[in-house]
């Protein structure tokens, strides 16, 4: 049975090509359109994620630092400085946020983990354990 044929033109000449080859053709440009759709959704999420982030850090430094004094009064100076320099911290790790985009931060992340691949996978372990625990929660209501 002859495969039905179609035709390309280019530069003026006629390419003849099996209509399975064109399809393929097709279904591979597609392919690569919708990767590229989520690769964008997938950027735009994670710079979200990162500006959400770095202001909650911003936030939890500045509640840490305004409890300082609290600590001072009901522990102890000594306990007050800890806390101040837990808001120090926390206000750099913020800061570092922020000023890093996210091609950067992925590859803090790479380095992270290759040099440190026991902590990484605990770290991991964690976060899942809490999102697990946030997302039974949420499932209970």
């Amino acid at each position: 049975m002859p495969s039905k044929k179609s035709t390309d033109k280019q530069d003026g000449d006629v390419a003849v090509m099996d209509a399975p080859e064109a399809t393929t053709r097709g279904w591979r440009e597609q392919a690569g359109d919708f990767a590229d759709q989520a690769k964008d959704a997938a950027r735009s999420g994670a710079t979200s994620a990162k500006n959400v982030t770095g202001e909650a850090l911003h936030g939890l430094s500045k509640l840490i630092a305004d409890t300082a004094a609290t600590v001072d009064d009901k522990l102890g100076p000594q306990y007050g400085d800890y806390a101040r320099k837990a808001a120090e911290a926390v206000s750099g790790a913020a800061k570092s946020l922020d000023d890093k985009d996210l091609d950067q931060l992925a590859e803090d992340a790479r380095n992270f983990v290759r040099k440190s691949p026991a902590v990484a996978i605990g770290a991991a372990a964690i976060v899942g354990f809490v999102l697990m625990r946030m997302m039974r929660g949420s499932s209970d209501d």
